[in-house]
């Protein structure tokens, strides 16, 4: 069941037993949450508390569901007291600037009790079973997906397990990252993999431990730094060991390029799709942020938002693109296209490569040249 739909499945008893029950973890458990013992959650603690293996099942997805909270932008929260946390649940009616904690945490509890502690089940690995979580962290998985389209078998070795609950995981050019296996709380916010290990986790939290040490050896864990997201050509490279190249999408929507070169980019375009996929290379691309020339972003397309490019099919000038969500989408009345939108399957989307460059932000390929170390 989609976690979207579970509270609208429930029935008036179940969802009051369900704010009962988070009313209830959250006063057990907030004291034990608020290390510094001024009464209030603060970001960093919950940021610990979400990283902490104690904090297990229901409670887990109650520091969760607050973590949601605090870290969108759209909502506009009372200092987190136990005393304002019990009054956000259920939520106000009329009060959108407000959380859904009560379906937060039940959406949470389904993650939780629906994931498995396996790290990798190779016979379940695929690109299908690979699904972005409550992080915006698309600039790590597009690469991901791509690599994992191309053939499962570099993901599975990327990964080794010890018996001091570390997980290994090795990115391009044989950089070695040991994270902690993921608590049941960071299974609640990060991508899911269908039934197919954690592997994915400690891939997000190699990826927060590679920002750390890189850019901001401050921050609280790996999930909090990798929230903050990142460029898909820079991970694209880190992932593979291999040098990028980029390609802009913003001559095609500026009106003082002659349309002449506007012709020869995109031919341009086409050879480096073509020479890179024949050449097993990976490419991946994102959405341009805001407005375009051309308008906004079609329906359903998210933005700004990476992207895997699975496939050029130069015959019909047709890029299939992955969105890391990984889910579908259907266009209103009319013709598919920029007006209307795109069908998309399990996140698959085909576009035709000259209405693509109108919307998109640019690509990065893969070479066969070895990364140089920073």
């Amino acid at each position: 069941m989609k976690t979207t739909l579970l509270l609208a499945c429930l029935s008036a008893a179940a969802s009051a037993s369900m704010a009962a029950t988070f009313h209830e973890v959250v006063g057990t458990h907030f004291k034990a949450w608020d290390t510094d013992h001024d009464t209030v959650l603060s970001i960093v603690e919950i940021e610990h508390a979400v990283a902490s293996p104690a904090n297990t099942g229901a409670a887990a997805a109650a520091i969760a569901s607050l973590r949601r909270a605090v870290r969108t932008k759209s909502f506009k929260l009372p200092p987190l007291t136990l005393g304002a946390i019990r009054q956000l649940v259920p939520k106000p009616q009329g009060r959108e600037d407000l959380p859904d904690l009560e379906e937060m945490f039940a959406s949470a509890l389904n993650s939780i009790d629906s994931s498995t502690s396996e790290l990798l089940v190779p016979a379940k690995l695929g690109l299908d079973c690979l699904e972005q979580g409550k992080l915006g962290d698309c600039f790590c998985l597009a690469p991901l997906g791509a690599m994992l389209h191309r053939d499962p078998a570099e993901v599975v070795r990327m990964f080794g397990q010890g018996n001091d609950g570390f997980v290994s995981v090795t990115l391009g050019g044989g950089r070695v990252f040991r994270v902690p296996f993921p608590t049941d709380a960071e299974r609640a916010l990060m991508a899911t993999s269908d039934g197919s290990g954690v592997w994915v986790n400690c891939y997000e939290k190699a990826v927060g431990q590679l920002k750390m040490d890189k850019d901001d050896p401050d921050h609280v864990t790996e999930l909090n730094v990798v929230t903050r997201g990142g460029s898909a050509g820079t991970m694209l490279s880190i992932l593979t060991g291999h040098e990028i190249v980029r390609a802009s999408c913003l001559p095609f929507r500026n009106k003082k390029v002659p349309e002449a070169e506007k012709a020869r980019l995109l031919d341009d375009l086409r050879r480096q799709m073509t020479a890179t996929q024949a050449a097993g290379r990976l490419i991946c691309g994102g959405t341009a942020s805001g407005k375009t020339t051309a308008g906004r972003r079609p329906p359903g397309v998210r933005g700004p938002h990476a992207y895997a490019i699975l496939n050029y099919d130069a015959p019909t000038d047709i890029v299939t693109l992955w969105d890391p969500h990984g889910d579908d989408f259907q266009p209103g009345p009319g013709p598919a296209g920029i007006q209307n939108g795109y069908p998309r399957t399990l996140g698959r989307v085909k576009v035709p490569l000259t209405e693509l460059v109108q919307w998109f932000g640019g690509f990065s390929f893969e070479t066969d040249q070895p990364l140089k170390a920073s």
